[in-house]
C-alpha cells in the first residue's frame, strides 16, 4: 500500500482508539475520576513504563526519577531554611540529627545559630545608652559627688562601673561613672581613673563569666590590701609607744591645719580682727614647735622598740593564712583573665 493511504488509515485507527478508550483509562491516571457512565475498578491497574535514565529530563518529579545510583549529575533540591547544613563555628551549637545517613553514609548536621556565651548585659543590664567605657575598681576607691564632695564610704575593690565622661581635677583625671551597688546602678559619681581598670565601649559583647572573674579578682586584691593594713595596725598596737605617738601626731597635724586656716584669714582681716588672728597664730606656732619635738622623740622610741622586737612587729602577708587564702584564689583566677590581656 502506498505510504500516504497507509499513514491515514493508521492515524484514523489511533484516534478512534483514544476516543473510545480514554473514559476507561481516566480513573487510573493521576488525579483521574471515574466517568459518569461507569464505576472505577476496586483494584488499581499498574502500568509499567520503561524509562531510559539518560533521557529523563532535569527537574522531573522525584516519583519518576531514576534510582540514586543512576542519578549521576542531578542537582539536589535546596534544603528548607530551618534545616540548612553547615560547618559549626565557635558561635554555633551543633546537635545530631535523628534522620538516617545520606547516600554517602554521613549523618546530616543540623546547625542552630545560637550564642556560645552569655553577654554581660544579660546578667547586669547596661546603666544607659551613653556608656563610653566599662571597668572595675582595682582597690577600695574614694569617690565624690559631681560637685566634688567626698563620700563617706569608699567603693570596694572589684566593683563594676560604667563611665559616661571624664573631667580634670586637683587629683588628676576623674571618671564620671555609675556604680553597680547591690542590685542597682547608682550615680553619677567621680572616681579617679588611677583606681580603675577600663575597657572601651559597653559590655554587650563581653562574656558575663569573664566580667565576673575580673570583679572577683580585684575584689580579692582589695581584700589582701585590707588584710595587710590590719596586720600593720595589729603589729603597731603591740608597740607600747604607738598610742601616745598616734595621739601626739594627730594633735600636731590639727594645729598645722588650724594655722593654715588662720593664715588665710589674717591676709584678709583688718584692724582688731587681724591683731587677734596674729596673736592666735603665734600661740599655735609655739605649740607646733613643742609638739614637733615630742613627735620626733616618740618616733625614735617607737622605731627602737620595733627594731628590738621583730617577731612582734612583723606584718608579713606570706605567713598569714588569711592572706595566703586570698592569694591562692587570685592565682586560680589569673589564667581566666587572659581575655583582657592581663
Amino acid at each position: 500500500m502506498p505510504f500516504l493511504p497507509k499513514y491515514l488509515v493508521v492515524a484514523a485507527i489511533g484516534s478512534l482508539a483514544v476516543y473510545v478508550g480514554a473514559p476507561y483509562l481516566r480513573p487510573y491516571l493521576p488525579g483521574g475520576k471515574p466517568t459518569p457512565s461507569g464505576e472505577a475498578p476496586t483494584e488499581p491497574v499498574w502500568i509499567q513504563v520503561e524509562v531510559d535514565p539518560d533521557e529523563v529530563p532535569r527537574g522531573i518529579p522525584s516519583a519518576f526519577a531514576p534510582d540514586a545510583d543512576s542519578a549521576g549529575d542531578e542537582t539536589p533540591a535546596a534544603e528548607p531554611p530551618d534545616r540548612q547544613t553547615a560547618k559549626p563555628s565557635s558561635r554555633q551549637a551543633v546537635k545530631p540529627s535523628n534522620e538516617q545517613p545520606d547516600s554517602q553514609g554521613e549523618p546530616e548536621v543540623i546547625v542552630e545559630n545560637v550564642r556560645g556565651y552569655t553577654p554581660s548585659t544579660d546578667r547586669i543590664r547596661a546603666s544607659g545608652s551613653d556608656v563610653t567605657y566599662w571597668g572595675v575598681t582595682i582597690r577600695d576607691a574614694s569617690f565624690y559627688d559631681r560637685d566634688g564632695k567626698l563620700r563617706d564610704d569608699p567603693v570596694p575593690g572589684g566593683t563594676l562601673i560604667e563611665q559616661t565622661a571624664a573631667k580634670r581635677s586637683s587629683k588628676g583625671e576623674m571618671a564620671i561613672c555609675r556604680i553597680w551597688r547591690g542590685r542597682n546602678w547608682a550615680g553619677s559619681y567621680l572616681i579617679s581613673t588611677a583606681d580603675l581598670i577600663r575597657f572601651d565601649g559597653g559590655r554587650e559583647q563581653v562574656d558575663a563569666d569573664d566580667v565576673d572573674n575580673l570583679c572577683r579578682y580585684y575584689g580579692l586584691s582589695a581584700a589582701v590590701d585590707r588584710r595587710k593594713e590590719e596586720l600593720v595596725q595589729r603589729a603597731a598596737s603591740a608597740n607600747p609607744h604607738y598610742r601616745e605617738l598616734k595621739a601626739k601626731a594627730k594633735t600636731y597635724n590639727d594645729h598645722m591645719k588650724r594655722a593654715e586656716e588662720l593664715t588665710a584669714k589674717r591676709d584678709q582681716a583688718k584692724g582688731a580682727e587681724r591683731s587677734r588672728i596674729i596673736a592666735e597664730l603665734t600661740q599655735l606656732k609655739n605649740a607646733e614647735a613643742r609638739e614637733a619635738a615630742e613627735v620626733q622623740s616618740l618616733t625614735r622610741k617607737y622605731e627602737e622598740w620595733k627594731k628590738n622586737h621583730p617577731a612582734t612587729s612583723g606584718a608579713d602577708p606570706s605567713s598569714d593564712p588569711v592572706c595566703k587564702g586570698y592569694l591562692r584564689q587570685m592565682d586560680e583566677l589569673r589564667p581566666k583573665l587572659t581575655v583582657f590581656g592581663l
